[in-house]
């Protein structure tokens, strides 16, 4: 009997001390304000970046970006954060589908903005705070460099919508300051990089109305940063 009331009693105190965790995580933070400065590189994924890798020049699709974010914690547990980023692309104009093959690489400039859910993995830590989070925004490219493709013609700029999931991981210095990484996988519809192959082309050609392609431009993004808590 004696160790069942003891079992009970473990038992009862485990889960009193779990609730009173959820609670505290579910309460609001001291500093619920946050300001973030980042930067770092982007890697492009559109419509025939494998060209770059047979053409010896795989490097040249990364490139870089910088950013800005301001944040809300509601809880300790869940935010919402407005991000704001600058970045250098590279695309390709199509190879395979082209008379005589070739490579026509081109560069453009992108402002793209999210609004991202923000989910804390450890709300009750004071050092490391690991974090998911998922967003919904657009972006709008420009600068859009000459590929001199005979059949292709790119924007002087364009607008897209996009989603995207990324993980946070914060140290925190002292409670007001803390340095993290940021790592973002985006997806936007197929006119960000200026090509949307799947319509009709720039060409008065009709063997190439339909030009073939993944339907989404997606690159990845990875962020050092410092950021702000008041």
């Amino acid at each position: 009997m004696k160790r069942l009331v003891c079992t009970f009693a473990v038992l009862l105190t485990t889960a009193l001390g779990l609730f009173a965790q959820e609670d505290q995580a579910d309460k609001k933070v001291a500093k619920p304000w946050n300001i973030a400065l980042k930067g770092g590189g982007d890697f492009s994924l559109f419509e025939n970046a494998f060209t770059y890798k047979e053409n010896g020049q795989f490097a040249k699709l990364i490139n870089y970006q910088g950013g800005l974010a301001i944040g809300y914690d509601f809880t300790k547990r869940f935010g919402i954060r407005l991000d704001a980023i600058y970045a250098k692309n590279a695309g390709a104009g199509n190879s395979l589908e082209t008379f005589g093959g070739g490579f026509y690489p081109y560069t453009f400039s992108s402002v793209s903005a999210f609004i991202d859910a923000v989910m804390n993995l450890n709300p009750l830590g004071t050092v490391f705070h690991p974090k998911f989070y998922a967003g919904l925004g657009g972006a709008y490219s420009f600068g859009f460099t000459d590929m001199h493709h005979p059949l292709l013609e790119l924007p002087k700029h364009t607008g897209a919508f996009g989603i995207r999931l990324g993980f946070i991981a914060e140290f925190k210095v002292s409670p007001t300051v803390g340095i993290y990484a940021d790592f973002a996988s985006e997806g936007f519809t197929d006119n960000f990089s200026g090509l949307m192959p799947t319509k009709e082309t720039r060409t008065e050609d009709e063997r190439f109305k339909g030009y073939p392609g993944f339907p989404f431009d997606v690159r990845g993004l990875a962020s050092l940063g410092v950021c702000f808590h008041f």
